[in-house]
Formats: C-alpha cells, sequence, structure tokens
C-alpha cells in the first residue's frame, strides 16, 4: 500500500507541475557585438600596377661648373670607375654638395673653381652584399703642380685631398 501512495503522489504531482502555459521559456539569444570586420570576399585579386621607370641619374639640382664670381683658375676633374652603378656626392664650384643617384660607371665631371671651394667626390654602391670594386681619382690642376688623388674600394670609396 505504501507503493500505490507514493506513486499515486508523485503522479498527481506531475500533472499539478505540468500546467500548460508553465512551459519554460528560453533566454533571448546572445548576440556578438559588431566591431566592424567584414568576412573577406571570394573575388579575383587585384592586379599588381607595373612599377615605374626607374628615374634617370640627374643631380637634384644643376651643378655649378664655374664660381659665379672671381677668377676660377683652378681646374677639378672628379672621376669614379668600375662596373654597374653607384651613388655619386660631390661639391661643385660654389661649394654645394651635389647628388647623383644611380649614375652609369664609369662617371666623370670637371669643374673651374677659385681653389677656395671644397673638393671631394664620394661613391657608394648598389649593394653592400655583393660589393664591386670601385675606384675615385680627384685630379686639381691649375695653381702650382698638379695634385692627383686616387683611392681603391669596395662598395663605398672617397677621394678629397688631406
Amino acid at each position: 500500500m505504501l507503493v500505490v501512495l507514493v506513486c499515486g503522489c508523485l503522479c498527481a504531482g506531475g500533472f499539478l507541475l505540468d500546467r500548460p502555459g508553465s512551459e519554460p521559456v528560453a533566454e533571448e539569444p546572445w548576440v556578438v557585438p559588431d566591431d566592424g570586420w567584414t568576412a573577406p570576399t571570394t573575388r579575383a585579386p587585384i592586379p599588381e600596377r607595373p612599377s615605374p621607370a626607374p628615374p634617370t641619374p640627374t643631380p637634384s639640382k644643376q651643378p655649378i661648373t664655374r664660381p659665379t664670381s672671381g677668377p676660377a683658375p683652378v681646374t677639378v676633374v672628379y672621376e669614379v670607375t668600375g662596373s654597374g652603378t653607384a651613388d655619386i656626392a660631390y661639391y661643385d664650384a660654389e661649394s654645394d654638395l651635389m647628388h647623383v643617384d644611380g649614375a652609369t660607371l664609369p662617371w666623370r665631371t670637371t669643374i673651374r673653381t677659385n681653389g677656395q671651394t671644397r673638393v671631394m667626390v664620394k661613391a657608394t654602391g648598389p649593394d653592400i652584399n655583393n660589393a664591386t670594386p670601385i675606384d675615385c681619382t680627384v685630379t686639381i690642376s691649375g695653381v702650382g703642380k698638379p695634385v692627383v688623388i686616387k683611392e681603391q674600394g669596395y662598395y663605398g670609396i672617397s677621394c678629397a685631398p688631406k
């Protein structure tokens, strides 16, 4: 009898708990906040634009080959030899530092000056890992005995009077 009583209570309690309209309600779904990310598309890749032609090796400003005032009794010849290209810096007749990027070697220029300007040429090769021989020469003539400064090196070199 005890068994019938327990079973009856459980069945009756189940009916009372399972009333219509008392079904559980799902909570609102959790929404991920918008962080601005957009899924990638499957469009074809955009082709790369062809690279522009390399600039022609010209100085950023025109060098002055004769001083603007006074005589110019001194002739200076700058020379850089080797193979390939080099970035070159040198002083013009007005002591302005000139740059020639990507100059084809051998390279040479001549200035006339009054002797009071700075004299120097420096060359740097395009790739330090594949350094090739680069030589520079500065010849100064016109006043007294001609002076020739010659240096040999790899990748970078500089010539100037001592």
